[in-house]
C-alpha cells in the first residue's frame, strides 16, 4: 500500500467541497490531476471512494468511513510540517496579519506596539477583509494569523482558538422614530429598515441576525454604525464599536426580546495548521491570545 499526502489532500477536497473541479481549484492543480490522484488511491486501498454515476461524485459508504481517517492523516502531516519549520527557527522577514475589521484596532494598539519594539524590522502587513473573506486569506496563505469573529464549519486545515464574547448593541439614530420608545418588539424592528454586514465573497450575516426585509447590505461594523447614525436604519453592532457614538448621543441602545435570542459573538485568533510561524509570528500569535482573553474573556480552545 503506497498511497501519497497528495492523493489524501485530493480525496478529502473532493468529499469535502462536492466536485473534482472545486478540489482542483483549492489545491491549486488541474482537474485530471484531481481524477488521477483519486483514482490511483481507490486502487491502492482497493475500494471505490466516489460514486461518479451522477453529475456530481457523491461518496460510497466507504469513502464516508475512510475521508474521516484521511482528515486526521492530513491534519497529523500538516502539524508535523509546521512543527518542523517552527523548529527551524529564525525571524519572518514579512507576516500579514487579517482583521475581521478596522473597528478592532483600538483593543490591537498594545500589541502591535509592543511588536514594533520587538521585531523592528519585520515588515507587517494589515489586512481587513470580513467573515468568510478571513477564511479565504487565511486557508489560501495571503495572510499567516487572523482575528475574526467565530463560524461554523471552518476548513479542517484551519486552526481556532477562541478569545472570549463579544457584547453587541441593537442601535439607532436618536431622531429615529423607533428611538423614542426604549423597547422595540420582533414585529416593530421586522418592518423598519435594517442595516446589516455583507462580505466580499457576498458571505451575509448569519440567518438569526436578519430580521427586516427591507434590509441594506454594508461593509464593515463601522460602516454600519455611520449608516445608522445617519438614520437609514437600525442594527447589531458589537458594543465597543458604538461606545462612542452612544457618549455622544448621536445614537441610543435599544431594548429587544429579539436581542436576548440571538447568539454570542464570540472572537477568535485563525492560522493554517501547514504554516509555519517562526518567532515573529509565534510571539504575535500568543500576544494575541493573551490580550485578546484579558480585553474579551478567555473562551478556551
Amino acid at each position: 500500500m503506497h498511497f501519497s499526502i497528495d492523493q489524501l489532500l485530493a480525496f478529502h477536497a473532493a468529499a469535502e467541497l462536492g466536485s473534482f473541479s472545486a478540489a482542483a481549484r483549492r489545491l491549486c492543480k488541474a482537474q485530471s490531476v484531481i481524477s488521477t490522484a483519486v483514482a490511483n488511491l481507490e486502487a491502492d486501498l482497493g475500494v471505490q471512494l466516489f460514486d461518479r454515476a451522477g453529475r456530481y461524485p457523491r461518496l460510497t459508504p466507504a469513502g464516508e468511513r475512510l475521508v474521516k481517517d484521511a482528515g486526521r492523516i492530513i491534519g497529523e502531516c500538516q502539524h508535523m510540517q509546521a512543527l518542523a519549520g517552527e523548529l527551524a527557527g529564525g525571524v519572518e522577514p514579512r507576516l500579514t496579519l487579517a482583521i475581521d475589521d478596522d473597528s478592532h484596532l483600538p483593543w490591537l494598539e498594545r500589541v502591535l506596539g509592543d511588536f514594533a519594539t520587538r521585531f523592528p524590522r519585520v515588515e507587517l502587513e494589515l489586512l481587513f477583509p470580513l467573515m468568510e473573506d478571513l477564511l479565504e486569506m487565511i486557508g489560501s496563505g495571503r495572510a499567516h494569523l487572523g482575528v475574526g469573529y467565530e463560524q461554523q464549519g471552518l476548513r479542517s486545515a484551519i486552526r481556532s482558538h477562541g478569545l472570549g464574547s463579544v457584547e453587541v448593541a441593537l442601535v439607532v439614530a436618536a431622531r429615529h422614530p423607533l428611538a423614542r420608545q426604549g423597547t422595540v418588539t420582533r414585529t416593530e424592528l421586522a418592518s423598519t429598515r435594517q442595516i446589516a454586514l455583507t462580505a466580499r465573497t457576498r458571505q451575509k450575516s448569519s440567518p438569526e441576525i436578519q430580521l427586516s426585509s427591507a434590509i441594506w447590505w454594508v461593509e464593515g461594523d463601522p460602516a454600519v454604525l455611520e449608516m445608522v447614525r445617519q438614520g437609514h436604519g437600525w442594527a447589531i453592532v458589537p458594543l465597543f464599536v458604538a461606545n462612542s457614538a452612544l457618549e455622544r448621543g448621536e445614537v441610543v441602545r435599544l431594548q429587544s426580546d429579539y436581542v436576548a435570542g440571538l447568539p454570542v459573538q464570540r472572537l477568535e485568533v485563525l492560522w493554517h495548521r501547514a504554516h509555519a510561524h517562526r518567532q515573529a509570528g509565534q510571539w504575535l500569535r500568543q500576544a494575541l491570545l493573551e490580550h485578546g482573553r484579558d480585553v474579551f474573556g478567555d473562551a478556551g480552545a
